[in-house]
């Protein structure tokens, strides 16, 4: 049971911003410094003859970090994926309050706003990682104007988020046929599957991680996104099913064992155990296929690479809606991140089109040059 406040000191003290305050619907009202003025004030709010949203708050005691929790405690309800994106929240607001700390909201500034993304350009963060934590200063304030906690948030957007590079072949490199035959004659027969059914289905680490026998049948495996929820099924090819099926037998001597332990039990359908009989994450996957890229002398650029190189492949085969059903994407557009077309590529397509648009023509103007060329020798 929470210890009752006696009714001689009903008020609290903060030390940080040396006020007296009482909470009320969650809310935080200060009474000022004096603990008598302060005493009185919290008697006129409970005779009602003192508003308590003129008892707010003020701007100028709130802090940075104050806000920020609030914000927080609101916006729950608005995620999709609460715990996620508090997750990502509490990062990029923990990064703002850490670099300043007990940083009253009166007394931030667009130029404070500005000098704290040079700092981020300084420490090199990423592109992306600087947008995020700029998004995520803009969206408190902005919550602190719309719930009246200021009346008029600072003009942040004068501060421009960082460009991003777009996506292609020379910002994102691919691996090589090369490439892959060195991962699988260097990968053992866990890591060998897993880059095949990247390359084979476009599977990520959590489409990894997900897949249990239950989605294989056959020849083929059924297994929806969890990112979007688009379901497809892929025919498998030879050498995806021959390893699937080593990791199948290799794992029925193992089935007593495993079922003997309680906690492992629904692990066991999972296509993917580690050798301490459990699943594996995505960071794990990462590690593992790091070390692979080390031993096999190559350039590593992630597991996640691997679904783009099968994105690239399929669209040079197949047309963009084949290649979003592949992909598992919800919208056409989705797919333009994950494909990287070579200019060789786009050189083979240009000599094609020229049968189609010109046909004859072309020879014909060859023979014109090789005329005009003549008569200048």
């Amino acid at each position: 049971m929470p210890r009752s406040r006696p009714a001689s000191n009903p008020v609290s003290y903060h030390k940080h911003t040396r006020q007296y305050y009482v909470t009320r619907a969650g809310r935080r009202i200060y009474l000022g410094s004096d603990k008598d003025e302060a005493l009185k004030k919290y008697y006129r709010l409970g005779l009602g003859l003192e508003a308590i949203q003129q008892q707010a708050t003020s701007p100028i005691e709130m802090t940075i970090k104050e806000l920020a929790n609030r914000f927080l405690t609101a916006q729950q309800a608005n995620w999709k994926n609460p715990q996620e994106t508090l997750k990502c929240y509490k990062q990029w607001l923990g990064r703002f309050i850490e670099d300043h700390p007990r940083l009253k909201v009166a007394d931030f500034t667009v130029e404070r706003f500005a000098n704290w993304k040079l700092s981020l350009k300084k420490r090199e963060y990423s592109p992306e990682s600087i947008n995020h934590f700029l998004s995520a200063v803009r969206a408190i304030f902005n919550f602190a104007e719309d719930t009246g906690f200021i009346e008029k948030s600072p003009r942040l957007r004068r501060i421009k988020n960082e460009p991003i590079p777009r996506t292609g072949s020379q910002n994102k490199p691919l691996y090589t046929q090369d490439d892959i035959q060195k991962f699988l004659e260097k990968a053992d027969l866990q890591m060998k599957t897993m880059i095949l059914l990247a390359l084979n289905c476009g599977f990520g680490p959590k489409d990894i991680h997900d897949l249990t026998w239950d989605d294989i049948d056959g020849e083929r495996v059924t297994l929806p996104r969890s990112k979007t929820g688009v379901c497809q099924t892929f025919l498998l090819w030879p050498e995806t099913k021959m390893l699937l099926d080593v990791i199948r037998k290799g794992r029925y001597p193992q089935t007593d064992r495993v079922s003997k332990q309680v906690n492992k039990q629904s692990e066991n359908s999972h296509v993917f155990l580690t050798r301490f009989k459990g699943l594996w994450v995505k960071d794990a996957i990462a590690e593992q296929f790091h070390k692979l890229c080390i031993k096999a002398n190559v350039s590593c650029y992630g597991f996640y690479r691997l679904r783009h190189c099968a994105s690239t492949a399929v669209s040079l085969v197949a047309s963009p809606h084949v290649q979003r059903k592949f992909m598992r994407h919800s919208q056409l557009q989705q797919q333009v991140t994950y494909t990287h077309t070579p200019d060789s590529e786009v050189d083979m397509a240009i000599m094609k089109t020229k049968a189609k648009l010109l046909g004859n023509l072309g020879s014909i103007l060859d023979q014109e040059r090789n005329r005009e060329l003549e008569k200048v020798v």
